[in-house]
């Protein structure tokens, strides 16, 4: 490849990811805009409006960013507890563009200009990480929505990891599942490039800003992204340790990846 050549593709990727940033800043925008009118309207997180409008909104984010979805299997039925891997911020929209969930969120989010305001309204749960308490409350919290037959959806890795591997799962939130009696549907995510290959630049990952890993992703032509709802594992009457590392194990079978 020439310099003119190399000069016309990075143009072309400024263009990019120029008129999709400004595509994403515009449905933010709106996100807002419609989730305010219902909020005027004093309509709940769990209002079949909300839910619908929440489920577009989340699913046009990943087309915006260029991403083409393959979905495995069907989401658990609700009051069901999801468990999916964790790659990147982008998992979110992915997840909640698919079927109707309520989402664990780490409580800093809240702070976040404009998306932690969406993310409450949405009816999202917060994890106070670092304190003692924290997981026992975000379990019991969990463990309710279950019973109001929500479909909850967590990550059990406690943070993003690099899509060629999963981190070990923490077992504390998967007592919510033993608590409220609900089945476990253990989620896989695997971000691809053109080729096929393990995706390099979606993972969101230490020191790296959330602006630059959007910026690095909005450049890419396509995202090739697989999503796999596994097979429903019953909690009752099993330990949260042992439901935390079966579940891991069915990610990791269906991303083939070999266990540690």
């Amino acid at each position: 490849m020439d310099d003119n050549d190399e000069d016309n593709e990075r143009f072309v990727r400024l263009l990019r990811q120029v008129f999709r940033f400004l595509h994403l800043v515009l449905h933010v925008l709106a996100g807002v805009f419609l989730t305010a009118i219902l909020v005027g309207l004093q309509r709940r997180a769990t209002d079949p409006s909300y839910r619908s409008l929440k489920r577009w909104w989340l699913h046009r984010v990943v087309k915006i960013i260029g991403g083409q979805v393959s979905v495995y299997g069907e989401p658990a039925p609700v009051g069901s507890l999801l468990a999916s891997n964790h790659v990147s911020w982008l998992d979110i929209p992915l997840l909640g563009g698919q079927t109707e969930l309520t989402f664990l969120s780490k409580s800093e989010v809240k702070d976040w200009p404009v998306l932690g305001w969406l993310a409450a309204k949405s009816g999202t749960l917060f994890i106070e990480r670092g304190k003692r308490d924290g997981a026992k409350g975000a379990s019991e919290c969990i463990a309710k929505r279950l019973e109001q037959q929500e479909r909850v959806l967590m990550f059990p890795e406690g943070t993003t990891s690099d899509n060629k591997n999963t981190l070990p799962f923490h077992a504390r939130l998967f007592a919510a599942a033993v608590t409220a009696q609900a089945p476990i549907q253990p989620v896989a995510i695997h971000y691809l490039n053109m080729q096929g290959q393990t995706h390099p630049l979606v993972p969101y990952l230490t020191p790296q800003t959330l602006m630059q890993n959007l910026w690095a992703i909005l450049a890419e032509p396509k995202i090739l992204i697989e999503v796999h709802f596994l097979a429903s594992i019953d909690s009752q009457s099993v330990p949260r340790k042992a439901l935390a590392t079966y579940t891991e194990q069915q990610i990791r079978l269906a991303l083939r990846l070999n266990s540690a």
